[in-house]
């Protein structure tokens, strides 16, 4: 563990049931002898940070964002396939049973052919003292950077490859300096499936927390994150409680954890690795880019823009 403030380590020791050793420099930390690293600093450090642990041929864990921009996680990316270590960004929703289980209805279509799906984020973070925290030159940008993110990447997950997206960009509360705290974002599938995510850190979406909403043929499915719980209405049938496990958010962390240690064991590729970063980076590339320009934006000219 590196050493930024004593007090804080002390503190955070008492609620460890190992004891740990601190470390004044990360480059003590990381020539101590470890074989991983888990990158858990804020998101404008954990490029420097993930690149020096891969230099040192170390396993990396690392918490969204892998990084702020798509040209860094490619050099990320490069550094890992040059030294054959594991590289794993901690999209933690994606090691939830709750997930997991809503991708297999959606491939076995439970509620037919997909119409549409609708996803909602919402936060309330107007009554912080500083958002000196949240300015993008920190964070890399606003909700969709931070938050929605995990959306896009189940999405890009459950249906495949994005064609195009839109996006309208609001500061309802939040200062500028934090990037949007309010978007609407519509994206159109190479299947054809359209979905729409509205997500907001200033209390702006139609939602508890976090909750979605899929929309077929033959009936409707739902799930709230926080109940951790999926429906199922059929169309002209009673409802159903489709079964999944319940966990908490701090649950799919250590999910997650326990994939990275297999993988690193066995020199396996996670499912979270820098590819499925970069492809949900882009995506959010060409969301900004959308409101910028108020127009449509199609995936082929983010991928154009990093081809090789």
């Amino acid at each position: 563990m590196s050493l930024r403030d004593e007090n804080k380590f002390r503190a955070a020791q008492r609620f460890l049931r190992h004891r740990i050793q601190p470390f004044t420099t990360t480059e003590a930390l990381f020539d101590s002898g470890i074989q991983a690293a888990l990158i858990l600093l804020p998101n404008h450090l954990h490029f420097g940070a993930a690149k020096q642990a891969l230099e040192r041929g170390l396993h990396v864990f690392c918490e969204k964002p892998l990084t702020n921009t798509v040209a860094d996680a490619l050099t990320l990316k490069s550094f890992a396939q040059k030294t054959g270590r594991v590289l794993m960004t901690d999209f933690n929703q994606r090691y939830l049973d709750r997930n997991r289980v809503l991708k297999a209805m959606v491939a076995d279509n439970r509620a037919g052919q997909l119409l549409s799906v609708h996803a909602f984020h919402n936060q309330d973070l107007r009554g912080l003292k500083s958002f000196a925290a949240l300015h993008r030159d920190l964070t890399g940008g606003g909700v969709i950077h931070n938050a929605g993110i995990h959306f896009i990447n189940l999405f890009l997950h459950w249906f495949g490859a994005a064609e195009r997206v839109s996006a309208i960009f609001e500061n309802r509360a939040l200062p500028v300096e934090c990037g949007e705290d309010t978007a609407h974002c519509r994206f159109t599938f190479r299947s054809g499936l359209t979905a729409t995510l509205d997500a907001s850190l200033a209390n702006a979406a139609d939602t508890s927390y976090e909750r979605i909403q899929f929309l077929g043929t033959d009936g409707e499915i739902t799930s709230d994150l926080k109940k951790g719980e999926i429906l199922f209405q059929p169309r002209g049938k009673r409802k159903l409680k489709i079964p999944c496990a319940t966990k908490i958010i701090s649950d799919s962390v250590f999910a997650a954890l326990s994939v990275f240690e297999q993988c690193a064991r066995q020199s396996l590729q996670p499912e979270t690795d820098a590819d499925d970063f970069i492809r949900t980076l882009k995506v959010v590339e060409a969301l900004t880019l959308s409101a910028q320009r108020g127009t449509e934006v199609s995936l082929n000219e983010i991928e154009s823009k990093y081809a090789i």
